[in-house]
């Protein structure tokens, strides 16, 4: 048997299970804007994030632009970076806080549970009945990303208006804290 069949078997399984981290926007915001795939993009911004701030309060778009954001979390705490108009951020903000009142979300992560699965046993197998999988809560916003503590995100974004487009955190408290920023058109 070929040595490597049980490592491209896996491999292959591995990327077919991912979701895909660039989708198509179909929020709120997508006339003004919306997520790219990753390439080609016309430059790329760093931003850090720290317990409770970004590291910058506004980013220069030009109509058009295609911007490849690295966000970076040095805090201790999960954040958001999401892209959109404040009244659509303040509608986000109450369904994260419902993501974090009923377990999905915690502070620093996505939330882990252990889900049984059958498993198909033959007679006389001494074998358990089933397998445990552990299975990782989902946040699917086309208009943000969720950075866990110590970790490096890439979102990509194409600018076709940045009129009253800001970047915010709406995990609960963190965008009163001021955990927010502008784009400005440039």
């Amino acid at each position: 048997m070929n040595s490597n069949r049980p490592k491209t078997l896996i491999a292959a399984l591995l990327l077919a299970s991912t979701p895909p981290v660039f989708a198509d926007s179909t929020g709120t915001d997508s006339s003004a804007a919306r997520q790219s795939p990753p390439t080609p993009t016309t430059r790329t911004v760093f931003v850090q994030l720290d317990d409770i701030s970004y590291g910058t309060k506004s980013i220069d778009v030009k109509p058009g632009e295609t911007v490849r954001f690295v966000l970076k979390n040095e805090g201790a705490l999960m954040h958001e970076f999401n892209i959109g108009q404040r009244a659509s951020q303040l509608e986000h903000q109450r369904e994260m806080a419902a993501l974090m009142k009923d377990g999905t979300l915690t502070p620093t992560g996505k939330a882990k549970s252990i889900v049984w699965r059958e498993r198909n046993t033959g007679p006389g197998d001494s074998s358990p009945p089933g397998y445990p999988e552990v299975v990782e809560a989902k946040h699917d916003d086309p208009n943000a990303v969720l950075v866990e503590p110590g970790t490096t995100k890439e979102f990509v974004w194409t600018f076709t208006d940045a009129t009253n487009l800001n970047f915010a955190c709406t995990l609960p408290g963190h965008y009163q804290a001021g955990m927010v920023g502008d784009f400005v058109m440039r």
